[in-house]
């Protein structure tokens, strides 16, 4: 997977961020003990609940252990990126990702392996690093199974011809998916600009030419220089025995010799820049976009703190600047201000989305002012005090959850250091205004910046990039974060979860689930859902999406910006999607501030502002955004198929069931007026039928908070909910071939509908075949064929959707390939359909299933706002955790012959509607 380095501030830790090689490397000439002591891991720090540690060999450990998690990452990260390829080797660092996947002697299947043991898991390439990551539900021998491949194909990976020739086409397919994304590509070409000499400027997916044309032997030999211990740090963190683990470590990478040669060092620097630079995309569909990027110093550079908090004051709504002035103001859809540097310099960028290209010329003016400080107010103290509480409580947050810092960490490796994520924490107090503007008067000039257009200059000046200090120097006076409140350790088993929960029906008739668990960071998720009215009456009033995303725009006696401030002070989350018939309120908090945080939302549920001007906003930005939509391979599929099915379910234009044209989606979307908004808020948004659930560090008057915030929330004459129940309408077979222009990407899309609820005997047993077809990841047969064998499409795979309530289940399947390669997918997925009515899957696939299954559905159970869902979702049909339990001893009894009876019973080759849109060019 491609790691794509483009993100907008917002949130902190987004900014920082056939032949055999030769067997394993075994030290000779010393005794079983000498070695053994030799092996030993050796103490380095502990910092954040980060114990560090080294192997003689060079190997870098890190340990994060959090009893909390139900589940165990490893995470293996090697200090090579796109920075270290040399010409014709453009991508080599990440085809070389892929080809690592491919197996070693003694693991040759490893995808396969990783299914059979329930491991999820990926890779992903950046311009310092490359990672590996595999997450799994908490066990011992897994662990080890883990850990033992990491060692394995870190010395005796086949990087072979036969899988370079397959695996090319795959990876060609991931670029020219890229090629469809306008802001990917306007992203690489204004980066390649912005950089003469050094290796930040080549895209990390690579050249074209280059991934269809590299030498194996040239991948062997990267292969061998950069995959090495000495290269490479192992990260664990989750639920795991520290020293065990240790022992492992030692154990299976202990013996991988330390290459004589020593590392390969970059040494190219980019010179200071000495102008404007501007670049020009043209691409057929799109949004309009402008890009400035500058360039600063390497993230180890004292300077990082401020350029971060500058990016959050310019672009946090509603106070940032660059909101306030392009965003609010309606002049740009979009805009904001982020970035850091790398291992070496790297830059900051400035976007802004115009709405039309008439604006593009105002909004680029604007934009670059800002930025550059010749317009705007002068930031103040409270704005300063905001951002930085922002950024500490997003640090807090990842400090959490242990495996997804430690994903964070991997990514400073490759800049040098994983403690620089604990630097940047102590810097970002210490900012002031005065480094604010200090860092904007040196970086972010126009001598500095490259654009999409070229200004001649009266004179040039060179920005000269300072140096980052020796790290050692730079991090001798770090001190250790404070540590978050330890969690309880707790399996999510349906037995466990059934004894910790606790229904109950308030005075006022809401509904409320609590399940009690010590959580990390004391955190607690709350989940509110409230339903109301039927289908027909309230799918023909306008605006009923929009009142939610409304709400937070504030209530009277609470702006916007003080209900952002106020979930700032609480360190706290709130979210409100509402609809047709019914909303849902999310909040994330800890102990402490649920129970204020609850009354915020009273608040603005209750007694919404709904600003007008907010609302001609969203619609306008809602309306360019569909606008610009037209050329997207999915919505020139669905304008094309929408026909079939609103034809053959016999519905028109009015009906909740008609699929809507893009031109009819538009009119609707004018025709909607605040005047809709506020009356269906007024007519149906009540607490008449509630239900509420709460997982994790529950606060002491919970019930009685609910209870006072929300049980008077009544509207008598609101209508019930009545639930609707789709049923099954037969939708023959087709066939759909759409042109679409300039696009280097094609996808599929194949659909059979069919009669089956959750309730069938053969829902559970058509669930395990569709895993086995397409639903399990690189292992499914579709995913086999397609990718693995055929190297035709870079994913590709199915699902199964049946619902509770009706009858009206589907089987889709999708998949992207180059245009030229439609028929050829298309035949290849029409086999492997044939093959599963003929032959059915084999004992062995099904056992792989089922154990996937069970362990995707354990993995689901170890999130506090899943299990919230899932508490509202088992009330919403009357069921317990027993239904859950019934559902897992289910999955384990279908019986092979169930399995492949199921499958042929409801799915037919010849019934799908298949579509395809792509540049078919000359093609019929």
């Amino acid at each position: 997977m491609l790691h794509i380095p483009f993100r907008l501030s917002g949130v902190l830790l987004a900014l920082v961020l056939a032949q055999v090689l030769a067997p394993t490397q075994v030290e000779a000439k010393a005794s079983p003990a000498a070695a053994a002591q030799a092996q030993q891991p050796v103490f380095v720090r502990e910092l954040g609940g980060i114990a560090e540690y080294r192997l003689p060999n060079g190997l870098q450990i890190l340990l994060f252990p959090d009893e909390a998690q139900s589940t165990t990452t490893v995470n293996i990260t090697y200090r090579v990126g796109s920075r270290h390829e040399s010409q014709g080797e453009y991508g080599m660092a990440h085809l070389l990702e892929h080809l690592v996947f491919k197996g070693t002697p003694k693991n040759r299947d490893i995808p396969g392996a990783f299914a059979a043991k329930g491991i999820r898991f990926n890779g992903t390439t950046t311009n310092d690093r490359t990672n590996y990551f595999a997450s799994f539900n908490a066990n011992a021998d897994t662990l080890n199974f883990a850990l033992a491949l990491e060692a394995d194909r870190m010395v005796n990976s086949f990087i072979a011809r036969a899988d370079l020739d397959k695996e090319m086409s795959v990876v060609r397919n991931e670029f020219e998916r890229g090629e469809n994304e306008p802001m990917q590509v306007l992203f690489q070409r204004v980066q390649a600009v912005a950089y003469d000499w050094h290796p930040y400027g080549n895209s990390t997916i690579g050249a074209r030419s280059d991934i269809e044309n590299v030498p194996i032997e040239r991948l062997q030999a990267f292969y061998k220089r950069h995959y090495r211990p000495d290269n490479a740090t192992i990260l664990v963190a989750g639920r795991f025995d520290k020293t065990a683990t240790l022992a492992k470590i030692a154990e299976h990478f202990g013996p991988l010799k330390k290459p004589g040669e020593p590392l390969p060092q970059t040494y190219t620097q980019e010179p200071a820049q000495d102008g404007e630079r501007t670049v020009v995309v043209r691409r057929i569909g799109g949004q309009p976009a402008l890009l400035a990027y500058y360039h600063v110093p390497a993230i180890a550079h004292a300077d990082s703190a401020p350029l971060l908090v500058l990016s959050l004051l310019m672009s946090m709504p509603p106070s940032g600047q660059l909101y306030k002035e392009l965003v609010e103001s309606k002049l740009a859809l979009h805009a904001g201000l982020g970035g850091l540097g790398g291992q070496a310099p790297g830059g900051i960028t400035a976007l802004a989305i115009p709405p039309t290209q008439a604006e593009a010329d105002k909004v680029e003016k604007l934009l670059l002012d800002l930025v550059e400080g010749r317009a705007g107010k002068p930031f103040t103290e409270d704005e300063l005090q905001r951002v930085r509480d922002v950024a500490l409580n997003s640090y807090r947050e990842q400090m959490k959850n242990p495996e997804a810092l430690i994903q964070q960490i991997s990514g400073l490796l490759g800049a040098g250091d994983w403690r620089l994520l604990f630097q940047l924490m102590e810097d970002l107090p210490r900012v002031t205004l005065a480094d604010v503007e200090r860092v904007r008067r040196a970086y972010l000039q126009p001598a500095n910046r490259t654009l999409g257009r070229y200004v001649p200059a009266e004179a040039v000046t060179k920005v000269e990039i300072p140096a980052a200090p020796p790290l050692d120097q730079r991090l001798a006076g770090l001190k250790g974060p404070p540590k978050v409140e330890e969690g309880e350790r707790f399996d999510p088993t349906p037995q466990h979860l059934q004894q910790r929960t606790v229904s109950k029906l308030l005075p006022s008739g809401i509904a409320l689930q609590t399940l009690s668990k010590q959580t990390r960071g004391n955190t607690v998720q709350l989940q509110m859902q409230l339903r109301w009215g039927e289908r027909d009456a309230t799918f023909a009033r306008r605006g009923t999406g929009w009142v939610g995303e409304l709400m937070m725009e504030g209530s009277a006696g609470l702006s916007k910006q003080a209900l952002q401030d106020a979930l700032i002070r609480l360190k706290a989350d709130l979210s409100i999607h509402g609809g047709d018939q019914g909303a849902t309120l999310s909040i994330t908090a800890e102990q402490g501030s649920l129970i204020e945080v609850l009354k915020l939302a009273a608040t603005v549920m209750q007694n919404p502002t709904l600003p007008a001007e907010a609302f001609d906003r969203i619609k306008q930005a809602s309306q360019a955004s569909m606008q610009s939509s037209r050329q997207e391979l999915e919505v020139l599929r669905r304008e094309a198929v929408r026909g079939h099915y609103n034809r053959n379910l016999g519905v028109q234009l009015g009906h909740a069931d008609y699929q809507m044209s893009l031109d009819e989606q538009i009119a609707q979307l004018q025709a909607t007026r605040i005047a809709d908004v506020s009356g269906f808020h007024a007519d149906y948004w009540s607490a008449n039928e509630a239900r509420v659930a709460v997982v994790g560090a529950l606060p002491a008057g919970l019930d009685e908070a609910i209870e006072q915030l929300f049980g008077g929330w009544k509207k008598p004459a609101a209508t019930r909910f009545v639930r609707h129940s789709p049923s099954h309408v037969l939708i023959p077979a087709a066939r759909f071939d759409v042109a679409a222009r300039d696009k280097a990407n094609a996808a599929l899309r194949m659909r059979v509908d069919f009669k089956l609820s959750e309730a069938d005997a053969d829902f559970v047993p058509l669930t395990l075949a569709t895993q086995v077809f397409g639903a399990g990841g690189m292992e499914s047969r579709l995913s086999n064929r397609v990718r693995q064998q055929e190297g035709l499409s870079y994913g590709i795979g199915a699902g199964l959707n049946a619902p509770f309530w009706g009858n009206d289940a589907s089987l889709s399947i999708g998949g992207s390939f180059a245009p030229q390669n439609r028929d050829a997918v298309i035949a290849l997925v029409q086999d492997e359909l044939r093959r599963m009515n003929e032959a059915g899957i084999s004992e062995a696939e099904l056992v792989r299933a089922k154990k996937d299954l069970a362990e995707a559905r354990l993995q689901s159970r170890a999130s506090e706002a899943q299990l919230a869902g899932t508490l509202n979702l088992l009330a919403d049909r009357s069921r317990s955790w027993a239904y859950v339990a019934a559902r897992d001893a289910a999955i384990q009894a279908a019986t092979l012959e169930q399995v492949n009876a199921a499958w042929r019973r409801h799915i037919k080759v010849s019934e799908f509607v298949i579509s395809t849109v792509g540049d078919f060019k000359d093609r019929p």
